[in-house]
């Protein structure tokens, strides 16, 4: 943080709010961009930050103020709105019962954001998500939904999210959630066209190990990306559960990507999905000590020798 951090409350509709008493909707802003934005609507880039078991809406606040800075050092030619979720801290890990609700919960938060952009001349029609931990599952099981459209979502990144199976199956709320999940993205991995990065903690995450973390690579589905924190270019560290969401190398990292992957021409995350890849894999993979262009120049042609 550079400057006091500010969550503002988003209004979410009446009965939405009836409907979910216990959730919440905030905005992240610090300085004169909060103030600013105390006035809708909005006019950047929407990413919704998703917190995991026990986790705090407020734990968006180490990437939402690294992409402020990088923002202001192009002179907000483009900017990113960080959004997160309040699930008052549920032990969802614990007790699954709360999953399902949690994920239509969000459902709805990704429309009510996408009216907050209502009108604008480069308005958004999808949200990038980043969902730590259990939050990561959650953004998966949104393909789930029976009214849910899969592009609402044009990009999704977890951290430490045991995508392959609950830390502890405690109750059949949890195991079935996650049976529903993975079945579907294995049956319609064909039909999947959402870009996915998992990122795991590595060593030090003693909570979610590594092999939890990966997400099922198959044939047909060459969109999805695992990767371990201590493997990631200029981050080279594992980090613990919980310092992933804030460990400075690692959202570095990751805003850089985000500006990466904006189309000039729409002001908002590329549609390509060979472009996003394309970024994820310079940022997160192999990193060739320069920054990312999406078509190279040929220094030097080997042919025929």
């Amino acid at each position: 943080m550079f400057e006091y951090p500010e969550y503002q409350k988003i209004e979410l509709p009446k009965k939405l709010a009836k409907r979910y008493p216990a959730y919440e909707l905030y905005l992240y802003g610090e300085g004169s961009y909060a103030e600013e934005h105390k006035i809708l609507p909005l006019t950047g880039i929407p990413v919704l930050f998703l917190p995991g078991n026990a986790g705090s809406y407020k734990q968006v606040r180490s990437i939402g103020s690294i992409a402020l800075r990088k923002a202001e050092d192009i002179d907000f030619k483009y900017h990113f709105d960080f959004f997160s979720v309040n699930f008052n801290e549920e032990l969802v890990a614990l007790y699954g019962g709360s999953l399902q609700k949690q994920t239509k919960f969000v459902h709805e938060c990704i429309k009510t954001i996408l009216k907050l952009y209502k009108g604008q001349e480069f308005a958004p029609k999808s949200v990038a998500i980043i969902g730590h931990s259990m939050g990561g599952l959650v953004a998966r099981a949104l393909l789930t939904l029976k009214n849910f459209k899969q592009d609402l979502i044009n990009l999704l990144i977890t951290q430490a999210t045991p995508h392959v199976a609950p830390v502890m199956p405690l109750d059949r709320f949890i195991t079935d959630f996650y049976m529903t999940v993975n079945s579907y993205w294995i049956l319609n991995a064909r039909h999947i066209n959402l870009t996915t990065l998992s990122v795991a903690g590595g060593f030090r995450d003693y909570q979610v190990r590594s092999g939890l973390t990966f997400l099922p690579k198959l044939s047909h589905h060459t969109s999805a990306l695992s990767v371990v924190s201590s493997a990631v270019p200029k981050t080279w560290v594992s980090t613990d559960h919980l310092s992933i969401v804030w460990c400075k190398q690692l959202q570095l990292t990751t805003i850089r990507a985000f500006f990466d992957l904006i189309d000039a021409d729409t002001k908002q995350i590329t549609q390509n999905p060979k472009k996003k890849l394309l970024v994820l894999n310079h940022h997160f993979i192999r990193h060739p000590a320069k920054h990312f262009e999406e078509n190279p120049a040929i220094i030097s042609d080997l042919t025929g020798i």
